[in-house]
C-alpha cells in the first residue's frame, strides 16, 4: 500500500510540472474555469466585431452588384424600345388628362421598357430601406387592375428614375410638344446617364421626405436644369426654362426641394446605366459635375454630348 501511495503522489508531481493542477470530477470529465470561459468569450466577441463590418460591407457590395445587373438589363430595355419607335427613347410619364382622368392608370417609362424586358424584379433597388419602399415604389399599369385602383395584383418598381430632361419629358403645358430624343442624337451616349438610383424630390418643401406623395421618384434631374438642349427644363410650367422650371418639382437651380436627387444608397455611391447600356457607380460630386471651380456642377454626364458648357 505505501508503495502505491507514493506513485500517486509522483503522478502529481509530474501533473504539476506539466503546467496544470486541474483536478480530475468524478466521471472523468475535466471541466473549464470561470476566467478561462470569460476569456474565450472575450475572444470570440472581438472576433466577432473585426467581422461583422466586413460581413456588412460584402452584403452591400453583393446588392450593389445585383442593382447594377438590374439596370444593365434596363439599359437593353430601352435600346429594345428605340429599335421598335423610330429610334425615339420613351417619355418619362403619361398625362393624368389621358390616364387618370379617364379612369385609366398612369403609366411611366418602366412600363413602356416592361413589354421588352419582362422580369418585374430587375425594375426594384434591392437597396431600397423599409422607409423608401413606403415612398418610392409605383405600380406597373397593367398589374392595376380595375382601373387606377390597386389591388392583391398589382406589382410595384421603384429606386431607379429617367433621365427625363434630356431623354423623355413628356408634359405639355400650355399646349407645348412631348419630348422624346432619338438615341443615335445622342454624341456622347456612353457619358449620357439614361437610369440611375433616385431619392426622389420633396414636394417643393424641404421639410418633406424625399419621395413625399410620389414626388419625383421615378426620375431623376440633371444637377442643373435643362435651357437650350432636351426639353429645356423641367416644364413643371410652361414658363420659359430657368428659374421656377428647373426641376421636376421646378424651383430654381440647386433647390433641394425640387430636384429628383441621385441617390447614393450603394456605399455612398449612385449606381447608373448610361444610353450606350453600360452601367457603373459615381460618387454623386463626379455625376453632377461639382468641384471646386464649379461648385453649382454642370450637366456634362446629362446632355447627350458630354459637354460641360452645355445646358
Amino acid at each position: 500500500m505505501p508503495g502505491r501511495r507514493d506513485r500517486r503522489i509522483v503522478v502529481r508531481m509530474k501533473l504539476r510540472a506539466a503546467g496544470t493542477n486541474r483536478t480530475r470530477p468524478p466521471g472523468g470529465v475535466t471541466g473549464f474555469t470561470l476566467i478561462e470561459l470569460l476569456v474565450v468569450i472575450s475572444i470570440i466577441a472581438i472576433l466577432a466585431s473585426m467581422l461583422l463590418p466586413a460581413l456588412g460591407k460584402a452584403k452591400f457590395q453583393a446588392r450593389t452588384t445585383a442593382s447594377l445587373n438590374n439596370l444593365r438589363q434596363l439599359g437593353l430595355g430601352l435600346h429594345f424600345y428605340a429599335m421598335d419607335q423610330s429610334d425615339l427613347l420613351p417619355g418619362h410619364s403619361s398625362l393624368p388628362a389621358e390616364t387618370t382622368a379617364l379612369g385609366r392608370p398612369r403609366t411611366r417609362w418602366a412600363d413602356s421598357v416592361f413589354p421588352y424586358m419582362q422580369t418585374p424584379s430587375v425594375y426594384l433597388s434591392p437597396n431600397l430601406t423599409p422607409q423608401e419602399r413606403k415612398l418610392l415604389v409605383k405600380a406597373f399599369a397593367h398589374t392595376v387592375d380595375p382601373g387606377p385602383v390597386e389591388t392583391e395584383r398589382s406589382v410595384y418598381y421603384g429606386g431607379y428614375g429617367y433621365n427625363y430632361q434630356y431623354l423623355g419629358n413628356n408634359r405639355q403645358p400650355e399646349g407645348i410638344p412631348p419630348f422624346h430624343a432619338r438615341l443615335s442624337s445622342l454624341q456622347a451616349a456612353s457619358e449620357t446617364v439614361a437610369l440611375g438610383d433616385t431619392k426622389g424630390a420633396r414636394g417643393g418643401n424641404p421639410e418633406n421626405p424625399y419621395g413625399k406623395g410620389g414626388s419625383g421618384d421615378y426620375v431623376l434631374d440633371p444637377p442643373l436644369g435643362s435651357m437650350e438642349l432636351g426639353s429645356r427644363g423641367s416644364r413643371r410650367s410652361g414658363t420659359e426654362p430657368g428659374s421656377g422650371n428647373a426641376y421636376y418639382e421646378g424651383g430654381h437651380d440647386g433647390s433641394d426641394a425640387h430636384r429628383a436627387t441621385p441617390a447614393a444608397r450603394n456605399l455612398g455611391r449612385v449606381t447608373l446605366v448610361f444610353a450606350d447600356g453600360h452601367a457603373g457607380t459615381l460618387l454623386p460630386d463626379v455625376l453632377d459635375g461639382r468641384t471646386s471651380t464649379s461648385p453649382g456642377g454642370h450637366n456634362g454626364l446629362w446632355n447627350g454630348l458630354g459637354d460641360p458648357s452645355r445646358r
